[in-house]
């Protein structure tokens, strides 16, 4: 069942975030920035095919550090190679890498990947039909892009790998590229990855600015979205990456914390044709969450029976 057609974002009175430039040539993401051009109005002057293309954008789902922030030292307590999970939320088994990687790259909860799965089929449910799926190169985004292709239930959609994509590098630890799966080794994992899929810059900055960040950030969506040819495209990596593509500007770091405050699997619609990119509405329905509500951001502050209910150690009398 297709559902009705994507609808702009009312203006409510406000400036809209479209920009309009018919017959406009190329333009390049440097000369964006530095005429203090918003995300979408740069997005809009690139040289594109003559097609009307949807872009999803979509944060990943939640996570083993999100939900449970001691989980590495808990699970790993009988060894470096032994995960024994403590809470049916947690994976049943997990790949064999060093706990430490784990602790930076964390998977996706079993609820998480059940949102995944349904947004999904919520996104099929409106005529959203994919071939391709963008993503970060960390494993909650991997396994949400999977549980997206699984929910939309189509045989040719795939996924690419984009370290480009990757979240503000400075949040990062300095070896984080080292503890990242590689699309091999997700492909033989069972995940529809695309291994000739080349990235865009070919691998992982050391470090960068946030002004360097939000210019990754153009330069993917100039260089290989605007430049796609079907009709829809999801793009998932967290929700900072989401932000950006609302024209929501990120300038400091208390920006970035700001948006990785905010709740997983956040989408972002976008319009796009030539000479014009502007929102759309959300046409997937709202996920309500279950009545038992935690706050995972100030886990400092919460005693540790109340944060980790189903400690092993907290249970011995």
């Amino acid at each position: 069942m297709i559902g009705a057609p994507l609808k702009p974002l009312e203006e409510n009175g406000k400036r809209r975030d479209s920009t309009s430039s018919i017959d406009a040539s190329t333009c390049t993401v440097q000369e964006t920035m530095a005429s203090g051009d918003n995300f979408l109005a740069g997005l809009s002057r690139v040289e594109q095919p003559a097609r009307q293309l949807t872009i999803v954008t979509m944060s990943h789902a939640e996570h083993m550090g999100l939900i449970f922030p001691n989980w590495v030292r808990l699970c790993y307590r009988r060894g470096p190679m032994e995960y024994t999970p403590y809470d049916m939320n947690m994976p049943p088994k997990l790949v064999p890498r060093p706990p430490l990687h784990y602790k930076f790259d964390p998977p996706l909860t079993e609820r998480g990947h059940i949102v995944a799965e349904t947004y999904g089929r919520g996104l099929i449910s409106h005529g959203v039909r994919p071939y391709e799926i963008f993503c970060s190169p960390d494993m909650k985004s991997v396994q949400t892009a999977a549980g997206v292709v699984k929910g939309l239930g189509l045989s040719f959609t795939s996924i690419n790998i984009e370290p480009a994509l990757m979240s503000y590098r400075q949040m990062l630890p300095a070896r984080y590229h080292e503890m990242l799966l590689s699309p091999k080794t997700f492909f033989g994992l069972g995940y529809p990855i695309n291994t000739q899929y080349i990235p865009l810059r070919g691998g992982i900055v050391p470090s960068e600015n946030i002004e360097s960040y939000n210019f990754r950030i153009q330069s993917f969506f100039n260089e290989r979205i605007a430049k796609i040819e079907q009709k829809y495209v999801i793009v998932i990596s967290d929700n900072v990456m989401v932000d950006i593509s609302q024209n929501i500007r990120i300038d400091t770091v208390d920006d970035i914390l700001k948006s990785t405050r905010k709740h997983t699997c956040q989408r972002n619609f976008i319009s796009l044709q030539k000479g014009e990119a502007h929102l759309l509405q959300d046409p997937v329905m709202p996920l309500t969450k279950s009545l038992y509500c935690v706050k995972p951001f100030y886990w400092s502050e919460v005693p540790l029976k109340l944060s980790v209910p189903n400690h092993p150690e907290l249970n011995q009398n």
